[in-house]
């Protein structure tokens, strides 16, 4: 028997017989081959998808390649199949799959970058980031198409057509760039693999780490890698931005309530130092938090003409919530134990008190002030290079308590009594005064105003004990114990009734405090 004489039989069309649906049988009846079957219908592949996937699972390497065509043309001739075989493919990455799985899905990503893009990005953020890896890394799918290549000489920067923006700032001191917001990125980012592209050059060690005169060479041209990565990741962000151009400069760091990238946007001929932060959302109802997260970023953008608050430039909240901030360096956290003068301590005092002042006169509570909630625009903190701080993360803290608990959203060191336990009332504005009472300890003292275990910072915090400073440093203006002690009181109503009441008492102290 010739072989088409063979193949005409496996497919029905021969000796063996065609149900009316188009499934081949053979004489018994039984479907023969359902791989073939969908190779002479596609249309029908919908119907014999369980048997195409066993098949690509199988043994016998030409019944995988002939599985994958099948899934290929079926998905063709069927574009809603792309979504499940897209995730079938996905899911079939973990573990060395056979090289037929990840060419199926270089096919799908070529011929359809953007509907395979989106598929992609609702998946979980394992599986989307074994997806996006392998994409990026075979120079297949996204890297080929049009939809997500790097423009010529890529250096790592995600570029991007925004619509909107005019340039002109709305605050006091220029910082801001924009007042509309924009309605949210189609984004749902993954942690980054450790690593870079995957790609390997000829000169490195055995652990594909650059050797000798090329380290430096290997390491830039890894860092380039792994930007293009991160930009292509971003790039739902970037393409939605209301910058003219947002470029994506370095990869993730880990933050509070999430990651952050070291950004720039151009409006215009203006450059714009930003910190890009793409927010944790958290197990549970999604869209209760999404629209809690998008009140909060809606009233700190509502108060960021201040000079002292950090500049809400742009932000969106579906399906990932993301923000692009002013940037600032180090925060209050990074000095470590270390403290300044008294004269500028105060002064810093002072004017995160002026910030929150600000944003209590317009209904917005902060509601975790701690040494990681005030930044600086520069990277280095010294005392004769005056950098005026920012209050950061206004309302974030309150959206997050429910979900993380405690120590996600406020360092317990520095935490209210009302954050540990209900009995001491709700997170208010009195909540703000405890606050910049602890920082004024830590600012004067370079040390918390509670140590020890949490049990013991609770146990602290919850007495009638409050900290006080000259208990540490002797030579602090005695006037500075009892502003500490009036605005860290155990309960509410013995704390300064408003910031404006701690602000005043504390310039006092120490003359002007500027």
């Amino acid at each position: 028997m010739s072989e088409d004489d063979d193949l005409a039989n496996r497919d029905g069309t021969g000796t063996g017989e065609s149900s009316g649906d188009g499934v081949a049988v053979d004489g018994s009846g039984r479907e023969s081959d359902p791989v073939l079957a969908v190779l002479d219908d596609p249309a029908s592949g919908g119907e014999r998808m369980p048997q195409l996937l066993g098949a690509l699972d199988g043994d016998d390497r030409p019944d995988r390649l002939r599985a994958a065509l099948a899934l290929c043309l079926a998905v063709e001739a069927d574009p809603e199949l792309l979504d499940p075989v897209v995730r079938r493919l996905v899911d079939r990455l973990d573990d060395d799959p056979a090289v037929e799985v990840p060419h199926a899905l270089d096919y799908l990503a070529a011929r359809r970058p953007k509907a395979v893009d989106e598929v992609v990005t609702g998946l979980d953020e394992g599986r989307e980031l074994r997806a996006r890896q392998h994409l990026y890394q075979s120079g297949g799918g996204f890297a080929r198409s049009e939809y997500l290549s790097p423009s010529s000489g890529d250096r790592g920067v995600g570029r991007a057509r925004v619509a909107g923006g005019d340039g002109e700032g709305g605050g006091g001191d220029g910082q801001r760039v924009y007042t509309d917001r924009s309605p949210g990125a189609d984004f749902d980012p993954s942690t980054l693999a450790e690593g870079g592209d995957g790609t390997e050059s000829d000169d490195t060690d055995d652990e594909g780490e650059p050797d000798g005169d090329d380290a430096d060479d290997g390491r830039r041209e890894l860092t380039r890698g792994r930007l293009a990565l991160v930009a292509r990741r971003l790039s739902a962000v970037t393409d939605r931005s209301r910058f003219d151009d947002l470029s994506v400069l370095t990869d993730r760091t880990e933050a509070r309530f999430g990651d952050r990238y070291r950004a720039v946007g151009t409006v215009g001929d203006e450059e714009v130092p930003l910190s890009l932060a793409v927010f944790r959302v958290p197990d549970g109802d999604h869209e209760a938090f999404a629209g809690a997260l998008r009140e909060a970023l809606d009233a700190w953008a509502g108060v960021d003409d201040h000079d002292s608050v950090v500049s809400v430039h742009d932000w969106g909240v579906r399906p990932r919530p993301w923000a692009a901030l002013e940037h600032t360096g180090a925060t209050l956290a990074d000095r470590g134990d270390e403290s300044l003068g008294t004269g500028e301590a105060v002064a810093n005092a002072v004017e995160v008190a002026d910030a929150v002042a600000h944003a209590h006169q317009r209904g917005v509570v902060h509601g975790a002030l701690d040494p990681a909630t005030v930044a600086y625009p520069g990277d280095t903190l010294t005392e004769h290079e005056r950098q005026r701080p920012r209050a950061t993360a206004l309302g974030l803290a309150r959206v997050y308590a429910d979900h993380l608990g405690l120590a996600s959203v406020v360092d317990p060191r520095f935490a209210a009594p009302e954050h540990y336990s209900e009995r001491f009332g709700s997170v208010d504005r009195a909540t703000d005064v405890y606050g910049l009472g602890a920082l004024l300890y830590r600012l004067v003292t370079g040390e918390p105003p509670y140590r020890g275990t949490v049990e013991e910072i609770r146990a602290g915090v919850c007495s009638d004990r409050v900290p006080v400073p000259s208990e540490v440093d002797p030579d602090l203006p005695r006037g500075l114990d009892q502003v500490v002690r009036k605005a860290t009181a155990t309960g509410k109503l013995t704390r300064y009734e408003t910031v404006t009441g701690f602000r005043r008492e504390l310039r006092g102290v120490v003359g002007d405090g500027r």
